[in-house]
């Protein structure tokens, strides 16, 4: 029985963009000083819309939020598109763009002596069935926004499987009652700490934040489905990231 499920999830990762499914990649920027972030920032700036003309739908850039974010200078740059492939490709426009690559001097100028970076990570994922689509936020007319990146580590492959069908057959439908605002909710196809689901909440402000999730923990159909003896130790680490947005994010 349990192979069975563990193929089905291998099937349902691989037929997902069948069925109108996004994929997403995130990479992380470890970027070693204020100068090199602003350098890299101002790259970025001019490689969202190269990015946008080759296929990607969406990219959001961001940076830590408040003092127990990290390190201030990382950056963490979230595109958004139909198929692995035009992620790929629309990179690849950046060589032949000659406007990108003045804005991008300084950053890649940088030598072997003093990178502009300690280490760049890459993940893929794809999209949840019952979350298809990135949703990106409508205006901010608060001025207190941000956004939470959670990882749920788990033990093993159809655990893994099974945390992802909890959310498709319930959590997500609490998640949209209690408030929680979902941004992308992504199953890691490749990546570090595998296997994993990562996804992405946005909050107007504190507040809301902690109201939400009080909601979502004292919620009745919550309590039943974690009940739930099939989705007994589905995960076993859970991350969590808080972010802002930079100026020139397409999501903000």
């Amino acid at each position: 029985m349990i192979n069975k499920l563990i193929f089905s999830a291998t099937l349902l990762t691989m037929v997902v963009s069948a069925m109108g499914g996004e994929f997403y990649e995130l990479r992380t920027y470890q970027l070693n000083s204020p100068e090199k972030a602003a350098a890299f920032d101002k790259m970025m700036r001019a490689a969202v819309p190269v990015m946008k003309k080759g296929g990607v739908t969406d990219i959001g850039v961001f940076r830590g939020r408040g003092e127990k974010a990290g390190n201030p200078n990382w950056r963490y740059v979230l595109s958004a598109a139909g198929s692995m492939d035009e992620l790929i490709l629309a990179r690849r426009a950046f060589a032949s763009d000659e406007a990108f690559l003045e804005q991008a001097r300084n950053y890649l100028s940088y030598g072997k002596s003093d990178p502009a970076y300690t280490r760049i990570s890459v993940a893929a994922f794809s999209a949840f069935k019952g979350f298809p689509k990135l949703i990106k936020p409508s205006a901010d007319t608060g001025g207190e926004r941000y956004f939470e990146l959670r990882v749920y580590e788990s033990h093993s492959e159809y655990k893994a499987y099974m945390k992802v069908k909890m959310f498709d057959e319930g959590e997500l439908d609490i998640f949209a009652d209690v408030g929680l605002r979902g941004v992308f909710f992504g199953s890691a196809v490749s990546g570090d700490n595998l296997p994993n689901l990562t996804y992405m909440l946005v909050y107007d402000n504190e507040a809301a934040k902690e109201k939400a999730w009080g909601s979502f923990r004292k919620a009745p159909a919550w309590q039943a489905l974690k009940a739930e003896d099939m989705y007994k130790d589905t995960v076993s680490k859970i991350t969590s990231r808080f972010l802002v947005a930079m100026p020139y994010s397409t999501i903000r």
